[in-house]
């Protein structure tokens, strides 16, 4: 059985869930969008489901670890095709060993999510590292970026305490993800911007501030997308989530 996924972390989970439900092994789980046709085995489309990944999300806090959920969802923002079968595999044996999965390197199925994990927390102290903004003639700081993991929102925390005070934006080009700071609240979306060369125009301005009003009525929030930047286990964590 290949169950086939959205793509997001708690679209596995919601796989995950299916898998032991249904009693049957998976051979893969894997994103609809890299999958490509098996003749030899059999397909299950998997619809993302809250209510199921949150029952395996507690389940791996409580019968394993924070630190395993922590390592799992790292290990996800590599966006490796093969993550979700990692994922589904850590989680079978976490749930029959318990706390010691995190240390049971010697096992390969243990250790090559850790090993994901550890790239992207290298690659993420990297950046934090050797990112440089350039200051635009308006004012707003802005930053070019092409990691080879997902790790914008993993690092807008940190600018968000060392440039407080200033408008900034951080680009990852790669996948055309945008982190936007107001000096109040950060928010994600990949809606393309056009970054002038002389910096951001008048015409910029007005969509900035455009934007941050926008996203603050209700009726326009699209959940489902902020979610495929970060499961809302994770929202607590974020600052445009307080309060």
């Amino acid at each position: 059985m290949i169950y086939l996924t959205d793509g997001s972390f708690e679209g596995i989970l919601t796989a995950v869930f299916e898998a032991y439900a249904n009693k049957v092994e998976p051979e893969a789980i894997i994103s609809k969008d890299v999958f490509q046709t098996s003749l030899l085995s059999e397909v299950k489309e998997v619809d993302t489901d809250i209510e199921k990944s949150d029952r395996v999300y507690k389940a791996i806090v409580e019968k394993i670890a924070e630190e395993a959920m922590e390592t799992l969802y790292r290990a996800y923002l590599t966006e490796d095709p093969d993550v979700g079968t990692y994922i589904y595999r850590y989680i079978k044996i976490g749930l029959k060993i318990g706390r010691k999965t995190v240390s049971y390197l010697q096992n390969p199925d243990i250790l090559k999510v850790h090993d994901l994990s550890h790239k992207v927390i290298a690659e993420m102290h990297l950046f934090l590292g050797i990112l440089r903004f350039k200051k635009l003639k308006n004012g707003i700081f802005y930053a070019h970026i092409e990691p080879d993991n997902n790790i914008t929102m993993l690092i807008s925390s940190h600018f968000v305490d060392r440039l407080s005070d200033q408008p900034w934006i951080i680009h990852d080009a790669r996948r055309d993800v945008y982190a936007l700071y107001d000096t109040n609240q950060v928010v994600f979306s990949r809606e393309h911007i056009a970054i002038p060369e002389d910096g951001l125009d008048e015409q910029f301005e007005l969509l900035w501030k455009r934007y941050f009003k926008t996203i603050a009525i209700e009726s326009r929030k699209n959940l489902r997308a902020q979610k495929q930047f970060m499961p809302r286990r994770y929202w607590k964590n974020l600052v445009e989530k307080q309060g």
